[in-house]
């Protein structure tokens, strides 16, 4: 099987003064991390900042233990190191972000997300979201209160009913999942999602190209359509 290649690119948007996205990668360790922060005083950003960090770190430090055990530990210790910080100063009270991390080794890829960040996958010309997300819309959809178009209507987008930083006991969902040669994954923070459809972001990584070139083409369209929020994608090829 040949090596996975990987690629990142994070960009302001059009209307947001700074940055509170972050991402990392590691190709050789099949790991990627991606964080949307929010709070105030630019708080956002020092709390995706740890997430991905210490993701990264811990992911790094535990190769000896299964793929789930290592997600789980990353994760839950970001979160504590958030809200370590979080109790720091008042400056930084109230602050959280998404986060999603993968953990890519051979055929399988395990993946941990908590928040409205989103992973992607395009198998044979059909994207599926892997994971859901977890806000007051979709819960609203998942208990049938509204349809999916409703609940976009009526019902604000942004508001997260788990994020690391925000709650003492932190809820993240982890699932496996088996990969195919050809695969093309993608990891995106709202601000993709948000200004581009899901027939829009099938059809551009469709396209083919290498991930380093699809990146740039993601940022744009969502820019092109208003770029209303910091913007970061992933693209992945196995």
């Amino acid at each position: 099987m040949k090596s996975p290649i990987f690629a990142g690119l994070t960009d302001p948007g059009r209307q947001r003064d700074h940055n509170e996205d972050a991402y990392a990668l590691a190709p050789e360790l099949g790991i990627a991390v991606l964080a949307d922060g929010m709070g105030g005083h630019n708080a956002g950003d020092v709390a995706s900042d740890i997430a991905v960090n210490t993701t990264m770190a811990i992911l790094r430090q535990t190769a000896g233990l299964s793929a789930h055990d290592r997600l789980e530990t990353a994760v839950q210790a970001a979160h504590a190191g958030i809200r370590e910080k979080a109790a720091s100063s008042a400056r930084y009270h109230g602050m959280g972000t998404t986060v999603v991390a993968l953990l890519l080794d051979g055929a399988k890829l395990t993946v941990a997300h908590v928040g409205d960040s989103r992973l992607y996958r395009l198998r044979r010309g059909q994207l599926t979201a892997l994971t859901r997300d977890h806000s007051l819309l979709q819960e609203f959809i998942d208990k049938g209160l509204y349809t999916p178009e409703e609940a976009r209507a009526k019902v604000a987008r942004n508001i997260l009913t788990h994020a690391l930083g925000l709650e003492e006991a932190l809820k993240l969902d982890i699932g496996q999942h088996a990969t195919e040669a050809g695969d093309r994954y993608l990891i995106c923070s709202d601000g993709l999602y948000e200004m581009v459809n899901d027939t829009e972001i099938a059809a551009l990584l469709g396209r083919g190209g290498k991930p380093a070139d699809i990146c740039p083409v993601l940022v744009e369209l969502a820019n092109a359509k208003g770029g209303k929020d910091n913007i970061t994608v992933v693209v992945i090829d196995t």
